[in-house]
């Protein structure tokens, strides 16, 4: 792996802005904050549409006198001259984001731990929100011991089931939110990665299959079969999304994370390294659609390729069942599809499986050479075209390749997909 250049910290995080939040959070006026170690949370490669920093905490109140230590996360805006700024700033992000740790987020832990009762997280909470520095201040969860599953190993059907558990509970408690109070997610939770409102992410999209299209030219048995239908979808890729996305008469909508894959999702392990629970974390492309795109985005890019390929509908039935049960537990008024139903729609969702898995996906898993941002995936510039380039060139891609693009052109999903007019 090359070196990593994280973003720089931002300016005003400086002790006195963190020390007046922490006065707030802490409801003590008293505190004084003695020590701020600012570093970054993770490397460029690992998120692709923000900033996240570590700070370290010392302070001292006036009732206990003795320090204490403490860390927190701080999630903020990419600069406004990154590329990946002018995608991001058509689909509201930032500001959803905000609006779901400050009101959604609280309200759903309410109905999960009341009316579902499971005790456990579902989110981290929230110690600020900074709606004139697009920022986010959170508990630092890893105090709590949880982890994120290696993005590159990908999750066994133990974690997969689990995290299937909290996304049945997470949507049935926004559905019934919903249904409480009319309207609250009518505003800027429309914007998906696919919309009728922008196509942003369309030089993104188009980039990378290009490329894919490119690595066929070493691969001539999947080139004679394959190419011809990669590049037809260069030109259709918005439009197939958006197709896929549409809310159809009779599907059962409600809120849906919208970015659901290993490095969104944090596990608490027992003592034999089990896991018993699982939260979300990163709520940007939260949008109200069905369901079915969380698991197709899911599925695609994060579960082990056997779950994906021979598990799919049996996967679809347990999350299903265990839907119906949470939305019976906290009284949905809404028409609940039967699973024949809900499995008809999952297929009609299916073509945000192709996104997920040829476009999104490999870039997830790139460990390769070069620098990985949404710069380089835009970037037409000799460095941009060699990392998109070897994203689809490393061995593990073009080994699973082999089996992806068979499993998508079997179910139609490579082949024309809008009737002619």
């Amino acid at each position: 792996m090359p070196e990593e250049k994280p973003h720089p910290a931002p300016e005003w995080l400086t002790k006195d802005y963190v020390e007046d939040k922490l006065k707030v959070y802490f409801k003590n006026n008293s505190l004084k904050l003695e020590k701020l170690e600012v570093k970054p949370a993770i490397p460029n490669g690992e998120n692709y549409a923000s900033i996240m920093t570590r700070i370290n905490v010392e302070y001292t109140t006036k009732e206990s006198g003795e320090k204490q230590a403490t860390n927190f996360l701080v999630k903020t805006t990419v600069a406004s001259k990154d590329p990946a700024a002018h995608v991001l700033k058509h689909y509201g992000i930032y500001t959803r984001e905000m609006d779901m740790y400050e009101k959604i987020l609280p309200q759903l832990a309410v109905i999960v731990k009341g009316e579902l009762e499971d005790s456990m997280r579902l989110f981290a909470g929230t110690v600020n929100v900074d709606r004139e520095r697009d920022s986010i201040i959170f508990e630092d969860l890893s105090l709590e011991k949880y982890k994120v599953a290696c993005r590159l190993k990908k999750l066994d059907l133990e974690h997969t089931r689990l995290v299937l558990e909290k996304l049945a509970d997470f949507h049935a408690a926004g559905a019934v939110l919903a249904e409480r109070q009319p309207g609250i997610f009518e505003e800027n939770f429309d914007r998906g990665f696919f919309n009728k409102h922008t196509r942003g992410y369309e030089p993104i999209m188009r980039n990378l299959l290009e490329a894919l299209s490119r690595s066929l030219e070493l691969q001539p048995d999947l080139k004679q079969r394959y190419q011809a239908k990669i590049d037809r979808l260069i030109d259709r890729v918005m439009d197939y999304g958006e197709q896929s996305t549409s809310i159809n008469p009779g599907d059962f909508v409600t809120l849906t994370h919208g970015d659901i894959w290993t490095t969104n999702v944090m596990f608490q392990y027992d003592a034999e390294g089990h896991p018993f629970n699982a939260i979300f974390i990163d709520f940007q492309f939260t949008v109200w659609n069905s369901p079915a795109l969380d698991l197709h985005y899911f599925f695609s890019t994060s579960i082990h390729e056997n779950l994906w390929r021979e598990k799919q509908s049996e996967l679809v039935q347990f999350y299903f069942y265990k839907l119906v049960a949470a939305l019976k537990k906290v009284k949905y008024s809404g028409r609940i599809p039967s699973l024949f139903e809900f499995q008809q729609q999952f297929r009609t969702k299916a073509f945000y499986a192709v996104f997920a898995s040829l476009i999104f996906e490999p870039t997830m898993v790139y460990n390769g050479n070069e620098e990985a941002s949404m710069e380089q995936i835009l970037s037409s510039s000799e460095k941009g075209m060699r990392f998109k380039n070897d994203v689809y060139q490393l061995a593990e891609i073009k080994r699973k390749l082999q089996d992806t693009l068979p499993y998508l052109d079997h179910l139609g999903l490579l082949d024309e997909m809008l009737s002619a007019k």
